[in-house]
């Protein structure tokens, strides 16, 4: 019992260390983000949403003023909808750096595109706004990677972010964007291996899921809503046409009820033909139904068949099985007898020994010390 007892605690000693090994090795491979990295992270998210309300309401505002231009109208749905999208992608990225980056020439290649490129005229006379709003969102991005970035950094990454807007700019406003991450490591000669090094602890991926869903449940419904808004605006078919459509396929169905409602001998004779016409259709389904009933009956008795063959093998087996190991027990327990009884019968005859020399010691030493005494005493008298 001692010598179990002393295995168990070894072995549960052994299996607490090995725990403890694997989590090591686990929260070794989980290297939390840098204070500046959870910043970025952070503050990036945080002017996706200035970005959102700066856009909208400048687009608002515009569309308010042009509720009867069905093109300008549409033309502020379709900044809102792209622009949104694509920061989006730009902002929501593993790499909290590389959100930064993109976000940054995102705004940069907005701005440009209504100030000085393909879009710089698309809103005619309420232009304006549009650029108030693009150069405010270009003001704010500065801003941001200002105070995230070291001083040294943020001159050249906003440099690298002028230039690469300027070549890649926006055409229309389908804002197809081009990632600049990989542009902006090669600029500053970073291997792209060693740009992302970690995607955070646990926690920190938790969060940025959640994030993520947030961004989702609150953009998701205002995207599908300004989408089906420029579909029925630009839509061929308009309410009256829809309204025309309608009317006529009742009144279709109408013509057609009172039809067959003055007509019953016509009906009658229709469906007659048509049963005619349709009978050797369904006597050949009927046929081939069968067919397939009948080869589905064969496979079903097949498999019938080939379960009770298993069931039998299987019984015969564990029958086979139990014959066996009742044979082992009967082994065993005759050994086990066999060596119970050669026990006893050891013990037996060490206890026959030891009772043989206590009968010796109680009833023959006093005679034998009485027979020495005797002697000794009658040399003595002599």
């Amino acid at each position: 019992m001692t010598l179990f007892r002393s295995l168990f605690f070894i072995a549960v000693a052994f299996l607490v260390s090995s725990c403890s090994l694997l989590e090591i090795k686990l929260d070794s491979q989980t290297t939390p983000l840098t204070t500046q990295e959870l910043n970025i992270r952070l503050l990036s998210r945080d002017y996706s949403i200035t970005f959102f309300k700066t856009v909208e309401e400048a687009a608002d505002e515009i569309a308010q003023a042009n509720l009867d231009d069905n093109m300008q109208y549409s033309y502020t749905l379709l900044w809102k909808i792209h622009s949104e999208e694509g920061l989006q992608q730009s902002v929501y990225q593993a790499s909290p750096l590389a959100s930064l980056i993109d976000s940054w020439v995102f705004t940069y290649q907005m701005n440009d595109y209504f100030t000085t490129g393909a879009g710089e005229n698309i809103f005619g006379e309420h232009q304006y706004i549009a650029t108030t709003a693009s150069q405010k969102l270009v003001k704010s991005a500065d801003a941001l990677a200002f105070n995230l970035l070291k001083r040294a950094d943020y001159v050249t990454a906003q440099k690298f972010v002028a230039q690469f807007s300027q070549q890649h700019p926006f055409e229309n406003l389908a804002f197809n964007r081009t990632p600049a991450f990989q542009d902006w490591l090669t600029f500053n000669g970073i291997d792209e291996s060693e740009a992302v090094a970690t995607l955070g602890t646990m926690p920190e991926a938790l969060s940025d899921l959640s994030d993520r869903l947030s961004l989702m449940s609150n953009q998701t419904p205002k995207l599908l809503s300004w989408k089906a808004e420029l579909v029925a605006r630009n839509s061929r078919v308009n309410g009256e046409q829809l309204s025309q459509t309608l009317s006529n396929i009742n009144n279709t169905s109408l013509k057609f009820q009172e039809f067959i409602d003055n007509n019953p001998e016509y009906m009658r004779l229709l469906a007659s033909e048509m049963g005619k016409e349709l009978q050797p259709l369904l006597n050949d389904f009927d046929k081939k139904a069968g067919e397939k009933l009948g080869i589905i009956t064969q496979e079903r008795i097949a498999l019938e068949i080939m379960v009770e063959r298993e069931r039998i093998a299987i019984g015969q087996m564990i029958t086979k099985e139990r014959a066996n190991v009742t044979t082992d027990l009967d082994t065993i327990a005759q050994n086990v007898v066999q060596k119970a009884i050669e026990q006893l019968t050891i013990m037996l005859s060490d206890i026959l020994i030891y009772l043989i020399l206590f009968v010796l010691v109680i009833f023959f030493a006093p005679f034998g010390l009485g027979f020495v005494v005797g002697r000794k005493t009658h040399k003595t008298k002599a």
